[in-house]
Formats: structure tokens, C-alpha cells, sequence
């Protein structure tokens, strides 16, 4: 498995992705792709794109947000959340900012632990963040510390 680089030539994998499993669906890939603070990376498995994530530099607040986390169900429970958080944390190191952030709705499956085993912290909430309107989650934002 690997990480590769997004770009117009293969962002429609993801979109592909996106749509077959109703992820993120309204998002526009195309200009998330094409703003200059944004990475978007898949995870490659056997020439398959199976996953994908990426990340938002803030540089207001010297921060790198991750920009959503998806894994292919059928691949789900593998190990590949994992390599794609450590992925992100070694590329986030090497840039300049001083903590990554991720954003969740807690009622995934305990995600918010899965995080804190890999050393992020819980550090706000926002009940506006997700549209809410059939399941009223609420986001619960996590830090981990790169310097």
C-alpha cells in the first residue's frame, strides 16, 4: 500500500469514491484540489485507490487540518486509518506548524478514541459544524502537538 498524490489527472477516483458510498458528496473536489493550502492524497492498494484524505494549511494559526479520512467499507478494519494517520503526521512535521487538527462526530464508532491512542487530544466541540439534520452530531475537534 501507498500514498499518492491527488491531482486533476486522478482526483476523479476519488470523486468516484465519494459518490459510490455517499461520502462528502456536495463537497467540490475539483476546487478543493486546486486551492493552494490544500493536499488531497489516496491510498493505493494493488493499482486500487481505496481510501483518500489530506491537508488544509491554516497559516493564521499555524495549523494543518485534516481534511477528511475515508476508507473504502470493504477495506475497513485493515490497519489503513492507522498508516493514514501516520502518513499525515510525518508529512505535517516536516511543514511548519505547530499542532494537526481533525474534526469528528463522536458517534463513529468511538473514533475519538482511536485518535487519542494515536496521541491526539480532544481540544473543543462544535455543534454547528455538521448540517445535523437527521442525526445531530456534534463535532468534537482533536490536537495533536508537532512541536
Amino acid at each position: 500500500m501507498n500514498m499518492i498524490r491527488v491531482t486533476s489527472d486522478n482526483i476523479k477516483f476519488i470523486k468516484e469514491l465519494s459518490q459510490r458510498y455517499g461520502f462528502e458528496v456536495n463537497r467540490n473536489w475539483d476546487k478543493l484540489l486546486n486551492e493552494k493550502d490544500t493536499e488531497i492524497y489516496g491510498l493505493s492498494e494493488r493499482g486500487r485507490i481505496i481510501g483518500f484524505t489530506g491537508l488544509i494549511h491554516n497559516d493564521w494559526n499555524e495549523t494543518l487540518q485534516v481534511l477528511d479520512i475515508f476508507i473504502d467499507p470493504e477495506a475497513r478494519n485493515k490497519g489503513y486509518g492507522k498508516y493514514i494517520i501516520d502518513f499525515l503526521l510525518n508529512k505535517a512535521k516536516g511543514m511548519d506548524g505547530y499542532r494537526c487538527i481533525i474534526a469528528e462526530a463522536p458517534a463513529k464508532d468511538g473514533i475519538d478514541k482511536f485518535y487519542g491512542k494515536l496521541g491526539f487530544r480532544k481540544c473543543g466541540y462544535n455543534d454547528r459544524y455538521y448540517t445535523n439534520d437527521d442525526n445531530g452530531d456534534i463535532a468534537v475537534f482533536m490536537s495533536y502537538d508537532l512541536k
